[in-house]
């Protein structure tokens, strides 16, 4: 077999990202005196890279997270009654997602809700986990449109292939029986299954207002604290800080 067939074999074999790398390499190993092994060795980790980067991309790009917010970039010294410990804690050791748990973020508007849920986001596509963010409202539509269309099951499980789903602004989902009747169902579905962030600027006691059915808002609420860790945001808004410093 000649060396020339070489990139043929590499491309039936699906190892294109090789191509440019397995001669200036073997010219690097011939000038270093390098063993087979390791030649053969510094190949398959310029392989395993290339497709941890690719795999990497995918996710990010399903994912739809916000753009720039990781959890590095969030001042929690800022935000009273949110643990950074915590925080990282759950973002590196992803053991919560074998039980379908759940993270729940409440807080006023302008604490970093979003941020810290998109931040833990980040960090599950870095281990490998599928991931989608969405604002609330958005996916309660898609899936009442589904239910309009007598197709709600097969939207539910469509939503299965995500580890973690990211609901933002749950707070903003109307009250009327037809979206929160959906949203019930989705909370139902992934119970115990598949995990689940949620922001929201309204605390469980104001979840009357989200849901029209005082049965389902308990039940709602009974599904998520299941298998929970809450987070409490609190203190002044980011926001209006940062207006509050331009103007001075």
């Amino acid at each position: 077999m000649s060396v020339e067939t070489l990139p043929i074999i590499l491309k039936e074999l699906r190892l294109v990202s090789l191509l440019p790398h397995w001669q200036p390499l073997a010219e690097k190993a011939r000038e270093q005196h390098w063993p087979v092994e390791r030649y053969l060795a510094e190949l398959c980790q310029l392989e395993l890279s290339c497709r941890e980067q690719k795999r990497l991309h995918r996710g990010l790009k399903e994912a739809t997270l916000p753009i720039g917010k990781y959890l590095d970039t969030y001042d929690f010294s800022e935000v009273e009654g949110l643990s950074k410990k915590q925080v990282w804690h759950l973002a590196d050791n992803a053991e919560w997602l074998k039980t379908g748990d759940n993270i729940l973020l409440f807080g006023a508007s302008g604490l970093g809700k979003t941020h810290i849920a998109a931040g833990l986001g980040y960090r599950l596509v870095e281990q490998g986990h599928r991931v989608k963010f969405m604002s609330a409202s958005l996916l309660v539509q898609h899936l009442q449109k589904a239910k309009e269309e007598l197709r709600l099951p097969e939207a539910l499980v469509k939503w299965d292939r995500f580890a973690v789903l990211i609901l933002d602004d749950l707070g903003y989902v109307q009250k009327s029986t037809e979206e929160t009747s959906v949203l019930f169902e989705l909370i139902a579905h992934r119970y115990e299954r598949y995990s689940l962030i949620i922001t929201s600027n309204q605390s469980f006691e104001d979840w009357d207002k989200l849901f029209s059915d005082t049965v389902m808002t308990v039940a709602a609420i009974d599904r998520l604290i299941h298998h929970a860790k809450i987070l409490q945001c609190k203190g002044e808004s980011y926001r209006r800080k940062e207006a509050q410093n331009k103007l001075n």
